[in-house]
Order: structure tokens, then sequence, then C-alpha cells
């Protein structure tokens, strides 16, 4: 090869590398290592759930001056806490999470699934949570919808809502520009679901999904006065039912499904996806082993209609995806969730692990978060918090149960995502 040729392959090369570089930090753009885990309180503080400072915007003067870096968690002896975050490093306050008292006989997260939720509105930051009629037994006929709202005074108004014995597992609507917020729940025996206006008892409504969803997921469209939620299909011509995807509104009472294909659905989330220019999206577990990205776009015939873009399956080893959660950074939409072994959801005699993903599909963004085979402990119900350093994801850790041993509280932790502060 002359010396000529020779200077037209180094610059090929060059060419060749320089795209290959470019192409790998525009489709990631994450950190590619996996950060340490970090323990950020040996305390059992189970399903926390962040108030809005979670995502990204910190506000010290919110809620008549407690700001809004706090979180909401029920302990075993039905005492719910109120705690703080530091928005700067993302440490606990306190560490044992226990700053405030904020009732008693608050049903435990596993009584019916879920802890206290954060329902958000001009109001401020209030608190929905299940709570049993103290005096009586802790079971599904003493267990009651109840509310918590901070006053201008500082303190906290708390009890059961008007018409809420027998019913449990409140959610609300998180949207800062409500002037009056929005809640769904459960009767006892999970066969009916109500929703109703925050400041009138009256309002409460039937919504007509309860026989479709029963159990299942369901939860507020931001922005929306709708309802995401997983429910039974009609059965197909084999008789099989499969869990669909589909929209409750209820301002005109209109269910809208969303999926078809006959693979069983779990959960859903929407929200407005900035790298699509901020439409809706939603995601949903798609047989466990899969997260499928839709978007409302038109196919060849020009019609709209909710159509898959994106698929993203687990790793081989790991194949079964549960409590997958999505945030906003940067301009760009991320995933996070558990990654199992086991096909049984909430095993905890097996180690899992966490990983997170981006939705673009011309953006390939799958990374593991934690990937330590060697310290077997079980991650659960990951939670992130959007700090001043950038997202944390924040989570459960337990040592896993054997033949002669139980579970063992491992404390919460947590883990850097690598996608850095805020631009």
């Amino acid at each position: 090869m002359n010396i000529r040729n020779q200077y037209l392959f180094i610059i090929i090369l060059l060419i060749i590398f320089t795209v290959q570089s470019n192409a790998t930090a525009n489709d990631v753009e994450v950190q590619s290592t996996i950060l340490p885990e970090y323990q950020v309180s040996a305390f059992d503080i189970v399903d926390f759930e962040f108030d809005w400072a979670r995502d990204g915007v910190y506000c010290p003067t919110c809620n008549f001056g407690d700001g809004n870096s706090r979180f909401v968690f029920t302990d075993r002896d039905y005492n719910m806490w109120l705690g703080y975050i530091d928005f700067e490093t993302g440490e606990f306050i306190s560490e044992d999470g226990r700053a405030l008292l904020l009732d008693t006989n608050a049903a435990f997260a596993t009584d019916f699934g879920n802890g206290p939720e954060w329902m958000i509105s001009q109001r401020g930051s209030e608190i929905l949570y299940t709570k049993y009629v103290p005096g009586r037994k802790k079971n599904t006929f003493s267990a009651s919808v109840a509310l918590t709202s901070m006053t201008k005074s500082g303190e906290w108004q708390k009890g059961i809502v008007d018409g809420g014995l027998k019913k449990q597992s409140p959610i609300g609507t998180m949207d800062l520009d409500d002037i009056v917020p929005r809640y769904n729940y459960q009767n006892a025996a999970k066969t009916q679901v109500y929703w109703r206006m925050a400041d009138d008892p009256t309002s409460e409504k039937l919504m007509p999904i309860s026989e479709q969803t029963g159990g299942g997921s369901r939860r507020w469209i931001p922005g929306t006065g709708k309802v995401i939620f997983t429910g039974s299909d009609e059965p197909d011509a084999n008789g099989i039912v499969y869990q669909q995807v589909f929209i409750y509104d209820n301002e005109t009472d209109d269910i809208e499904q969303l999926t078809f294909d006959p693979v069983t659905k779990w959960g859903a989330f929407m929200w407005r996806a900035p790298e699509f220019d901020n439409e809706y999206v939603f995601f949903t577990i798609s047989g466990r082993t899969s997260i499928k990205i839709y978007r409302y776009i038109a196919g060849d015939d020009n019609i709209k209609r909710w159509t898959a873009i994106n698929t993203i399956a687990a790793p081989a080893q790991i194949p079964y995806i549960w409590s997958p959660e999505p945030f906003v950074h940067n301009g760009r939409s991320w995933l996070y969730f558990q990654l199992s072994s086991s096909s049984k959801a909430n095993d905890m005699s097996i180690p899992t692990q966490l990983a997170m993903t981006g939705i673009d599909p011309q953006r390939p963004s799958f990374r593991m978060l934690t990937n330590d085979s060697e310290t077997r402990r079980v991650r659960m119900d990951p939670e992130h918090f959007i700090t001043s350093q950038g997202p944390f994801i924040y989570y459960n850790r337990y040592i896993p149960k054997t033949d002669t041993k139980p579970v063992r509280n491992d404390g919460v932790w947590r883990v850097d995502t690598g996608l850095g502060p805020a631009l």
C-alpha cells in the first residue's frame, strides 16, 4: 500500500470511529457503568411515596412552608409517618423516616395491596390512605377511605371521609393546576370501583369498570379526567380472556380499549412524552417478559389508533418484569423496573435486580441499575426522586427467605441513574 493510500485508509478509519462514537453517545446518553448501591436507611420503611419534588422541582415555600421534598409511609404497627428528604443530597433527613406521626390505625401496605398515596392540586399536597375505624377489629368491615391535609397553621386535619366506610386503596390526581382534585377507590371486596371530587362526598360515582378490573391497576392520566387501567377483555374465539389496557373517561362515562393482541397486560402508565412533541404515550407490561410503548398514530389506512412503537425485552437470565414506573428528565422519558428469574411477583426467596430504559426505539438505552449476583438481595418497589444531582432510584432491599429462615429487612437503598443534573 503506497503512502497516499495509507493516509486515505487512516482517514476512513477515523471517520468510521467518529461516527460510531457519536452514534453511541447520542443513542445512550446515560452512564454505561453500574453505579454502586447506597444504603439510605437501615430501618424498615415499606412502600414509601415521595411528594412532588420527586419530579425535580423543589419548592421549599409550598405546603405552607413545609416544602414538597417529603415522603409518607405506614409502619407495621399501623402508624402513618411523614418523612423528609434532602433535595441536594438525596439523604433522608431522619434516617428512620419518622419525622411526624400523621395518624394511627392506618392500613399497612400489604393489607389491601397499597399504602398511603399523595394527591396534588392547588390545595397543596394531601395524603389519601386506608384507615381502620378506631376501637374495631382491623379487617375489611372496619376499613375506610381517609384523607389528611395540612392547614395554614401547620396542623394536619385527618380522618375518614364521608361515605368512606368499607372502601379502600384510594388513588388521587396529581395535577398542580387543579382547583379541586379527584380520587378513585374500591369497595372492600374489590368488586366495585368509585370516583369522587375531593370536596364533595355526594359526587361519588360507581365506575363501569368494576367487573373488568377487580383489584387491577388504575391510574389517573395527568392533565385529564381519565383513568388508565388493565382489565378483562371479552373472551376470544377459544373462550380465553386476556387482560388488556383501557381508558375510562369520568366526564363522559365512556370506556375505550387500547390494546387487543392475545397477551395478558399488567398495569399501565400514560403521560406526555417530550421526545414525541409532548404527545400522550403509555406503556404496559406484556406477558410479564417485555414492556411495550404505545403512541396514538396513523396506520397505513390513515386511521389513528394506539400502536406499539417499541418493545423492551428483559434479559434471558432474569426475564420477568415487575413494578415499572416512568419519569421525565432533560427532555426524555425513562422507565425503571424490577427484574427477576421467578415468574411469581413478590417472590421473597429469589434475588432480584433493577434496570432502566428510554422509550424511543431510535435511541436504545436499556441498562442494568444493579447487577450484584454475589450480594443476594430481593430489591422491591422502586421509586424515583430527582435531586439536584440528578435522578436516583430508591427501593427496599431484603435478605431472601430460605427453608430455615424468614425474609429479613435490609433497609432502604438507592442507586444513581447516571443521567446527571437537570440542564
